[in-house]
């Protein structure tokens, strides 16, 4: 059996530290200390409710009222509780040796004590009954300075800087209309390539009209794209400029 200090501390802040754990040694000493001690001291007890008239069949529940005090005392290792328990089982044993050897006689004031026994053990019991719960304080939390602050005093006025009423002259935005077709040709500067090397391809064919294979390879050559759509939507283009090029053979 280990024996355990009392979870409050001696200033009452908070749970004590937890002791280092006994060797093995002291604590075989210290179990069979205890065992011997209840084993004798029994017969003792249980002689004591016998002579101030318990009856025989409850007198043995003396001596398990008596060490199951002794038991909680020293597991919960208060002090106080310890020496009162002890004294009990002292006392018990004075009175039960004195009472058979003739000394004393069964008087009202150790009836009296002896039927208080059961009481005062139930309530000191219940009382050690929670001292191994461990009392938890949470930690205040740490005050935090903001280091940004630090240097400017608390009295001193943070310095505003003034805005200049002064407004920046606005640059003047010329605008101008751009046609649809200017955009057009913008966005795609591979459209007027194609269109010169289509229409280029009427005079180097006689006077003839080119063909998607014609275009294509013309396209294809200078690097450009060159589907059936693209050559179409090209030929297509010179011809709304010149319309009489729609008219020529096909070559």
């Amino acid at each position: 059996m280990r024996l355990r200090k009392s979870p409050s501390s001696p200033n009452g802040a908070g749970p004590s530290p937890c002791p280092p754990p006994l060797p093995w040694t002291d604590r075989l000493l210290l179990t069979r200390a205890l065992v011997a001690g209840i084993a004798v001291t029994a017969v003792g007890e249980w002689e004591l409710a016998r002579q101030v008239g318990i009856s025989r069949m409850v007198a043995p529940l003396l001596a398990v009222v008596i060490d199951v005090y002794v038991i909680a005392a020293v597991r919960a290792a208060r002090g106080r509780d310890v020496a009162a328990a002890l004294t009990m089982m002292g006392g018990a044993q004075v009175a039960a040796h004195l009472l058979r050897t003739g000394h004393i006689s069964a008087s009202v004031a150790l009836v009296a004590a002896v039927s208080l026994v059961a009481p005062v053990v139930i309530w000191r019991v219940h009382a050690l009954a929670g001292s191994d719960t461990a009392t938890v304080i949470p930690e205040a939390p740490k005050p935090t300075v903001d280091l940004t602050r630090v240097g400017t005093p608390p009295w001193k006025p943070e310095v505003v800087k003034a805005v200049s009423p002064t407004l920046t002259p606005r640059r003047e935005v010329m605008t101008a209309r751009v046609s649809p077709a200017s955009e057009k040709t913008a966005k795609n500067p591979q459209k007027p390539s194609a269109d010169l090397i289509v229409r280029g391809l009427y005079d180097s064919l006689g006077g003839r009209r080119p063909g998607t294979g014609h275009i294509r390879v013309a396209l294809k050559a200078a690097g450009l794209p060159c589907s059936d759509g693209t050559c179409r939507e090209a030929r297509k283009r010179v011809e709304a400029k010149e319309p009489k090029l729609k008219l020529l053979p096909p070559a």
